[in-house]
């Protein structure tokens, strides 16, 4: 964002009309906004329903967030022993990270792959995010193990491929499927997607005053759950409330859902066929 639309967009936060009560009103116009600008396409994948999350799994991811690293490793070490592929990429994500364990990012790679090969979303999305970020970078791999995940109902795969394709890193250049599957990853509680799609908004100046204000009230809902990025930028352009401590939700743990809504795109199915 330049200068110019950062100072903008500061003034629309700092004189608007204070949102504290119209959050949810203001979510709804942005889902409406972006719907007309891009209709999602037939839904091209089915996910499967997911077995109920063992007790290992459950209180490994647990330990991870509340940043007890041995606990973590040692129950998510069990549930991989008794072959739960989710166990697996959070095990994976451990030691890309160096938490708890020596940082050994190919044995990650190797869990994430046994994970994906299993039908885990969420472990085609670590494949595809480690594409891009290799050395050097191989954004079309990455976007085809996103698009994989996508169209499982990964949210996470849906914000990493919107950046792609908002940078039009590995893709064409796509801004309207950036924000179609921003808007799909939000739905499903992603805050970082959340976050990525507000800023878009807030920021589009040829956008009408309504979606440019959704996505200001976007950001501070974020900001008010935590999202870190989302804190720093509403801080800012003006913002003085007090938020909660930030966390970098990107780092954070999470159960898949064990009944996913499949995702859509009208470009993912044709990179992946």
């Amino acid at each position: 964002m330049d200068d110019a639309t950062e100072r903008f967009v500061a003034r629309r936060f700092l004189n608007r009309v204070p949102m504290k009560h119209r959050v949810k009103q203001m979510l709804a116009v942005v889902a409406i906004s972006v719907a007309m600008m891009h209709p999602l396409a037939p839904i091209r994948a089915a996910a499967a329903q997911l077995p109920a999350p063992s007790a290992d799994l459950v209180a490994g991811i647990s330990a991870y967030n509340d940043g007890d690293f041995a606990t973590a490793r040692k129950r998510l070490n069990a549930a991989v022993a008794n072959g739960d592929p989710e166990a697996m990429v959070n095990l994976g994500y451990m030691h890309a990270r160096g938490h708890g364990v020596r940082s050994d990012p190919s044995f990650a790679l190797e869990l994430y792959r046994r994970a994906a090969s299993a039908g885990d979303a969420e472990a085609m999305n670590a494949v595809g995010f480690r594409y891009q970020f290799a050395n050097p970078p191989d954004f079309e791999s990455a976007a085809k193990w996103f698009c994989r995940a996508v169209l499982l109902g990964n949210p996470r795969a849906m914000n990493n491929a919107a950046i792609l394709f908002y940078r039009g890193e590995g893709v064409p250049y796509d801004r309207e499927e950036a924000n179609n599957l921003w808007r799909q990853a939000m739905e499903r509680g992603h805050l970082n997607a959340q976050t990525n799609l507000a800023q878009e908004l807030a920021t589009d100046t040829t956008q009408p005053e309504a979606t440019r204000q959704s996505g200001i009230a976007m950001l501070q809902d974020a900001a008010a759950h935590g999202d870190a990025k989302a804190q720093d930028i509403v801080r800012r352009w003006g913002d003085t409330h007090l938020y909660p401590p930030g966390k970098d939700m990107a780092l954070v743990m999470r159960l898949e859902p064990r009944d996913p809504k499949p995702g859509s795109s009208r470009i993912c199915g044709d990179l992946i066929s």
